[in-house]
């Protein structure tokens, strides 16, 4: 699994899709998260990666290296948002989720390893999930992004699905040396 620098220079030029068959080449992320980071982030989002964002193409894909230096930007000033930010972002997909079939927290939980290949390309790393309970769920993450904007996301998610008082327990953490992060995750429907 390739590892990102905190802080390398950003380089938003777009990149090829290699779709699924080729999942050797470089961690990719798709325009649209730039956009919507810097929606969301608003004036936390430093005014020079604002003006570099400006010209990003939602349809293209880009080095997910981009990505987490930005949410290392974020992370710096407070650590608080890069999980703030992925939480806003994902709330807002409900219509597509249920556009997947995916209408509950569970869904999404018992879904989210093959979404997680799907939306990613290159050496992503992965995503393992059990449910304990039926509004528990384990989930373990081995991936280069911030842990602490996948917290967020995972939270985000399923809220988008009506959960509720949602509390993670992020456990292990790659950060940490600790070979996957795990989010202990329970919700209220």
């Amino acid at each position: 699994m390739q590892r990102f620098s905190r802080h390398a220079p950003l380089d938003l030029r777009p990149q090829a899709d290699p779709g699924m068959e080729d999942r050797s080449g470089p961690v990719l992320t798709l325009g649209a998260v730039f956009t919507m980071l810097v929606t969301v982030g608003g004036e936390d989002v430093p005014a020079e990666i604002r003006a570099a964002c400006r010209h990003i193409e939602a349809d293209a894909w880009y080095l997910g290296q981009d990505l987490e230096t930005i949410l290392s930007k974020l992370e710096d000033q407070d650590p608080e948002l890069p999980e703030l930010v992925g939480r806003n972002i994902y709330f807002m997909f409900r219509t597509q989720l249920h556009g997947l079939g995916i209408k509950t927290p569970s869904d999404f939980v018992l879904q989210l390893p093959s979404m997680w290949t799907f939306a990613t390309r290159g050496d992503s790393g992965t995503w393992r999930t059990s449910m304990r309970g039926e509004r528990h769920a384990i989930v373990e993450s081995r991936q280069p992004f911030n842990c602490q904007f996948e917290v967020g996301g995972l939270r985000g998610f399923i809220e988008a699905l009506d959960g509720y008082d949602v509390e993670i327990a992020h456990t292990t953490c790659v950060r940490r040396g600790d070979p996957f992060c795990t989010f202990d995750t329970r919700w209220q429907e």
